[in-house]
């Protein structure tokens, strides 16, 4: 499964960066950096050209590959390309509010989530077996086994 993420867009919907912010591209990254660590999905994150990110260019950082647009050139465009070109396109999921580049994953079958909604994920701790047990009620047969273990059985 390949995420691809419209980053200026996801940037927008995050409460704690900003667009101008000279250093939101790369707080970005750390955040998907720990996504991915979570997840275990590989990441594809465009960028429209910027103060940080200027020349066509794609690279690897912490296991995302990042897309930067020339200059003249939009990311919407990239993404666009890359997910019509893409071979198997249903192993796509798209990150994006923008509507064309939705629409455009979504005829070609890809899975698409609002960047708002994304952006909610992010914001959320990550959920661990030990948390998750913590929360859950004990079922009866558990606290019958805990009873016997401690002696307060009525048998």
């Amino acid at each position: 499964m390949t995420v691809l993420v419209d980053g200026h867009n996801l940037i927008g919907k995050l409460p704690d960066l900003r667009l101008d912010d000279p250093d939101d591209e790369a707080k970005l990254i750390i955040r998907l950096q720990a996504y991915r660590a979570h997840t275990g999905k590989r990441l594809v994150v465009y960028f429209d050209p910027g103060v940080t990110y200027r020349s066509p260019a794609r690279w690897r950082q912490g296991g995302i590959t990042i897309r930067c647009a020339g200059s003249g050139q939009r990311a919407d465009d990239l993404m666009m390309r890359d997910i019509r070109r893409h071979r198997n396109p249903r192993e796509l999921t798209v990150v994006t509010s923008d509507r064309a580049i939705q629409e455009v994953a979504r005829r070609r079958g890809a899975r698409v989530i609002d960047s708002a909604a994304f952006a909610a994920q992010l914001s959320r701790p990550p959920e661990t077996g030990v948390e998750s047990d913590r929360q859950r009620p004990l079922s009866q047969a558990e606290i019958e086994e805990w009873l016997a273990i401690f002696g307060q059985s009525d048998e």
